[in-house]
Formats: structure tokens, sequence, C-alpha cells
């Protein structure tokens, strides 16, 4: 079978360009939450210098100095962005896994190494003119090998986005040649060390070495991704990804929190979050634990930091029941007298809904069936309006707990010839590899 890595060139600022087009060409820069770091960068911006991971204070005159555009980040719009694009290919191929937010394998029959390179250049273009962000494809035998020719496609301009790994063994010899042990994927900086000690410098070498001495100086995972350059398969592509067994949601606040009501506001957001998280994968919860803490870099203030869990003899998705187990959990820990810096909700022990039995007489209190009924009225009303359009008033009104997001673009994702709706594709979990 002949797989394809499909990977989004530089996402988060590739999806500000396509909200303006008149940003092409512009450096651009992405923040994390609370506007504290570099997330994304586009080619312009890394050519400047500007390192990922940056603080913002740091890089701020350079970006100034070189009038660099500078968004906070909007992960509900990038969201959106990557569903269209998974929709996209999706359509296109035979097998497909969605591996983050803006990566997917791809499967389809082994065919000629020109009809390959077509293909990939066909759905590329596919993806530009749909969505308006650039993709960057590498094909090959396996997954590693996917990999490394999608790294070359992103600086090789000659292959326009596009390469793939020759099928013959001399050809895929000539391609890993130039390939540096600590630049395969899944080779870390120690196990580029440990190679390099033995004289295994490429991922040639690293293909030709006697996979019984590499599984005994790298493990199993090492001796895969031998393998997997030799284009022996060892990871297939995963059509469902596996069950989530947690959903976290948290910020970090704009300014530090100090009084029970703001913390409360903040609590009750992050938990009518996660209710609505829960929905969209079609899951339940029946336990809920609320995080907080100090800022632990603040060496002279006084710090406490505490998690509390709440559990209940049933499953639920509603935002109601939810709100209330997490606000139970942070009454009994809460203290006054500290600075917060940060908050969160975490629900485990998840099921599908489809499997939730009806609670039995004598064995707790069910949600009713009108308040199923209500929480698909307001997933619906959010979902055609706006964010939060509808939410409880325990989340507040002015939250100036909020984080900091003061480079929000004013481009709208509702804009339709900039996203497009889509048909029939199922919300998936999206995953950051940032």
């Amino acid at each position: 079978m002949l797989r394809a890595l499909a990977d989004c060139n530089n996402f988060f600022a590739s999806c500000e360009r396509a909200l303006n087009p008149a940003l092409i060409g512009v450096p651009i820069v992405v923040l994390s939450n609370n506007d504290g770091c570099v997330i994304a960068r586009s080619s312009e911006a890394k050519l400047l210098g500007i390192p990922m991971g940056a603080p913002f204070f740091q890089v701020r005159r350079v970006c100034e100095a070189h009038s660099v555009k500078v968004f906070s980040s909007n992960f509900s719009v990038y969201g959106d962005f990557s569903e269209r694009v998974m929709e996209v290919l999706a359509k296109q191929a035979r097998d497909f896994e969605s591996y983050s937010i803006d990566e997917a394998f791809l499967g389809f029959p082994d065919m000629p190494e020109a009809d390959a390179r077509a293909l990939g250049h066909r759905i590329r273009n596919d993806v530009l003119l749909t969505t308006g962000i650039s993709v960057s494809i590498g094909m090959g035998a396996t997954k590693v090998l996917c990999k490394l020719a999608n790294e070359r496609a992103k600086s090789d301009a000659e292959s326009g986005g596009v390469i793939v790994v020759p099928s013959s063994p001399a050809g895929r010899e000539e391609f890993l040649k130039g390939v540096k042990t600590r630049d395969i994927w899944g080779v870390g900086k120690g196990l580029a060390t440990r190679l390099r000690g033995h004289g295994i410098l490429s991922a040639q070498d690293l293909a030709e070495a006697d996979p019984a001495f590499i599984r005994r100086l790298a493990g199993v995972v090492g001796e895969r991704i031998a393998l997997e350059l030799r284009g022996i398969p060892c990871h297939e592509i995963i059509e469902n990804a596996e069950a989530r067994k947690s959903i976290m949601v948290s910020r970090s606040f704009g300014r530090p929190v100090s009084d029970f009501i703001d913390l409360s506001e903040a609590i009750a957001t992050h938990a009518v979050r996660a209710a609505e998280k829960l929905r969209q994968e079609n899951l339940a919860t029946s336990t809920v634990t609320v995080f907080f803490g100090t800022n632990r870099f603040q060496k002279e203030a006084e710090q406490y930091g505490t998690s509390e869990t709440e559990e209940i003899d049933f499953l639920t998705d509603d935002l109601g029941v939810i709100g209330a187990m997490a606000q139970r959990a942070l009454k009994r820990v809460f203290k006054e007298g500290y600075f917060y810096k940060k908050a969160g909700v975490i629900l485990t022990e998840l099921s599908s809904k489809d499997v939730v039995q009806e609670t039995l007489p004598g064995l707790g209190t069910a949600v009713p069936s009108s308040r199923n009924r209500l929480m698909k009225a307001v997933d619906t009303i959010n979902a055609k309006l706006g964010k939060e359009m509808v939410r409880p008033a325990s989340t507040g009104f002015e939250r100036k707990w909020k984080s900091k997001s003061e480079q929000l673009s004013e481009n709208s994702q509702t804009q339709e010839k900039v996203l497009p709706k889509t048909n029939g594709v199922p919300k998936r979990r999206i995953r950051f590899h940032e």
C-alpha cells in the first residue's frame, strides 16, 4: 500500500492568511493563550530569526521593527479550518487517519511513482482551492518514509510541495543518505547520540543496521523505525482513533485571581466547555476534577495549588450537573489570601452515550430526558449563532479573569467564501502536536 502524509504549512499563520489574503507575503506570528509565547510563525517570520516558543516580550521589538503581524491564538477558528482540510483529504484517500490538527496520513493502492506524484499535486491543489490552506505531501511505503518526504517537500521549492520516496532499493538508499539520524521521526536527541556512537550517522546507516542490534540499543521502537526506513511497514493507518480517556479544559488568567467569585466563574466556564466537548464526541462522565494554583515562577509569592474530585453514580453530559459537581469540589478546597494564576476542569471515567444504561430505581437519580433536549438546543443555537451565545449565568459577565487575547484577528471564521460548510464528516478530536 502507498502511504502519504499531508501536513498543513505553518498552519495557524496560514489560517490567518486564509481569513485575510492581504497577509500573503507578510511575516506572521501567532501567540499562545494569554499572549505569552510564540507558537506559530510564517516562513517570513522564521527568516527574521524569531524562535519557536520565545516569550513575546523578548521578540516584540523585532516584530515592530519588521512590521510582523501578531495574532492571539484562536483555536476555535483553527479547529474549523482543520475540519475542512480533513474533509477534503478524507475524500481523496482509501484509508485516512487524522493525526493532529494539521496532519493526516492517507492510504492508497500501490501505483507508479509518476502517478503518485500527480495524485499528490491534485490533492494539494484541491485542499488549497477548497480551504485556502497550503499543504505539503510526502509519499512512501511507510509512515516514517512519508514523514521524511514531507519534511523535504516543505523546503524543496522544485518539488512543488510533493515528494515521493522511490520504491526501488537504490532510489530509497539515495534518498536516505542525505538524512541525518537526528532528523528522523521518532529519533530523539539521546537516541541520535547513541546511534552516532556506533557509527550510525544517516537514515541509510540505520536502515542497513542489524535489526537485532538496533533492538538491543534502542528497544522495539528503534527497531521499528529501522524497518520502516527499509520500506517495511510497522505502523498501519488507524481509521478510528482510540477512545478518549479524559477531557481537560484549562487556561491561565489574564491577571492574578484571588476572589472566590472570579475563580468560581472560571471553573464554571471550563466545566461548560468540557461538557460541550463531551457532547461533541457522544460521551458521558461520572467524575469531575477541578484544579487551580498560584504562579510557581513568582518565588517571592506565597504558593498554593490543589485539585479536588467530585463523583456521581450515573453518567451525564449535562452542563448543569457537571458545573454543579465542579463547584462543590471547588468550595471544599478553595483558600483565601492567594493570587491564583491558572485553573482547569478534568472529566474522567468517560463512556460512550450509546452504551449508557438508564439508572435503575434506588441506584441514583438520572438526568431527565428533557435535559437532553435542552443540551441539544443549546448546542444548536451556539453552533448557528456563535460560541457561548447561550451559557449559564454562573460563567460570569465581565470575566476580568479571562486570558489576554489583545491581538485577535477581526476577521470572522464564518465567512462563507473562506470556510465552506462541511458535509457529512463527523467532528474529530483535534490533537495538537505544535
